[in-house]
């Protein structure tokens, strides 16, 4: 009941729930209209419940004169309790109550070799820095850093110490990457596939996927990364070359701010 199969194991076709239709270019999914809107709603919900039950700790804590938590020890519940809160909303409000199964979702084997993940991921991350300069040479250096929020929050984890940091890199590159491809394409995009054509809803997930992550000076790589893997996930028909590709570009980013701050 909710097992998450092993890649291996993830079935090429998922089976059509009675009175649904598949999405053109992706898995047979049930995901869209209202139920999609009622899963990313319990999200939200339960996001935001995890942020208001941290705010109230922090605030108990300096009520009983426990002083504020350290930053690392902060940064960690918070980066790794958003998304398993995310996690838990689907589990719940998506696929028990819709007798869905992880596949539905494009937990699935991909139709295609994961070997082209050799050329995609630099590619995808090149562009993405591509991107980025086009964009952000223009700017200057004060409103570069202003919005480098990314540096900051890892930044706690250096001052935690090395078991922070390799708790950070795990939560950044297999969490994280984990959740987010199960929310933004494997509910988000079927969603906005079923009523738009490939170009437009392919695009449009991914402006969704960069602006919700409200870094602004990282929109444009956001961007790029947030298409491109809305685009694999309708090429491979599955999910999982991109969480592969999520989890190494994260690792990545966060592996050279810590390179950066001189940590080691």
């Amino acid at each position: 009941m909710g097992r998450l199969e092993s890649v291996n194991d993830l079935p090429t076709t998922p089976p059509r729930p009675p009175g649904t239709t598949g999405t053109p270019g992706l898995w047979t999914t049930p995901v869209r209209g209202r139920v999609a809107l009622s899963a990313l709603g319990w999200v939200l919900v339960y996001v935001a419940g995890f942020v208001v039950v941290v705010i109230l700790g922090m605030v108990a804590a300096r009520w009983w004169d426990a002083g504020r938590p350290p930053a690392a020890r902060h940064a960690l519940v918070v980066l790794a309790g958003t998304p398993t809160a995310a996690l838990a909303a689907v589990r719940i409000h998506l696929l028990r109550r819709r007798h869905l199964r992880w596949a539905d979702l494009g937990l699935r084997r991909p139709d295609r070799s994961p070997l082209h993940l050799l050329w995609q991921i630099p590619a995808v991350m090149v562009g993405g820095m591509v991107a980025s300069m086009l964009v952000l040479i223009p700017l200057t250096p004060g409103e570069q850093e202003a919005g480098d929020a990314t540096t900051e929050a890892v930044g706690d984890f250096v001052g935690g110490g090395p078991a922070f940091i390799v708790a950070g890199l795990l939560t950044v590159a297999v969490l994280v990457p984990f959740v987010e491809e199960i929310v933004f394409r494997g509910i988000v995009l079927p969603a906005l596939r079923a009523r738009f054509q490939a170009a437009v809803g392919i695009t449009l997930a991914g402006a969704v996927f960069a602006a919700v992550h409200f870094v602004p000076p990282a929109l444009p790589y956001l961007l790029v990364v947030g298409i491109a893997l809305c685009a694999m996930a309708e090429w491979y028909r599955s999910i999982v070359p991109g969480i592969v590709l999520h989890g190494v570009n994260n690792a990545v980013v966060f592996a050279g701010v810590v390179a950066g701050s001189g940590a080691f």
